[in-house]
C-alpha cells in the first residue's frame, strides 16, 4: 500500500485508505504540545478534513510506503520524520480501541490479525447436563 500525501491530503483521507487496508486498527494523529512520551486526548487531532499542509512540515510529496511487513513502530516514525506528525496505531479488541504500546513492533498484517481474532465474539458456555453434576459432601 502507497499512501501520497500532498499538502491538500486530508487526515480522513489517510485514515481511510489506512481502515481499507487495515480494518482491524486505525490511525489517529497527535500535536504533542509538550514534547513528551505521553499523548492526551486534548492533544488528538479532531477536525479530520484538516489537510495535513495545515498541520505540517512537507518535506516532499513522496509519500510513505507502507506494507503489510511494516511494524507499528517502523509507520509512526516515517509520519514523524517525513511531516513532523505524531501517529498513533490502534487495534480494536472487543468493541474498544486499544493504543498499541507493547506492540509496536508487531507488523500492521501482524497486529491486524490479532486485533481480528481478539474480536470474535466468545463463544457461549454449554449448559451443563444434570446428569453430569455431582454433589461433594
Amino acid at each position: 500500500m502507497h499512501i501520497t500525501i500532498k499538502s491538500s491530503t486530508t487526515i480522513q483521507e489517510i485514515q481511510d485508505a489506512f481502515a481499507k487496508r487495515f480494518p482491524w486498527l486505525k490511525i489517529e494523529f497527535f500535536v504533542n504540545s509538550h514534547n513528551n512520551q505521553v499523548l492526551t486526548a486534548d492533544e488528538m487531532i479532531k477536525n479530520h478534513a484538516q489537510a495535513i499542509g495545515e498541520l505540517a512540515k512537507l518535506n516532499s510529496d513522496d509519500g510513505i510506503e507502507l506494507h503489510g511487513t511494516t511494524t507499528v513502530n517502523q509507520l509512526e516514525l516515517a509520519f514523524k520524520d517525513s511531516f513532523g506528525l505524531v501517529a498513533q496505531v490502534f487495534h480494536k479488541r472487543g468493541h474498544a480501541w486499544i493504543i498499541t504500546t507493547t506492540s509496536d513492533t508487531l507488523t500492521l498484517d501482524t497486529l491486524n490479525a490479532r486485533a481480528a481474532e481478539d474480536s470474535k465474539p466468545l463463544p457461549k458456555e454449554e449448559v451443563p447436563d444434570a446428569a453430569d453434576h455431582m454433589d461433594v459432601e
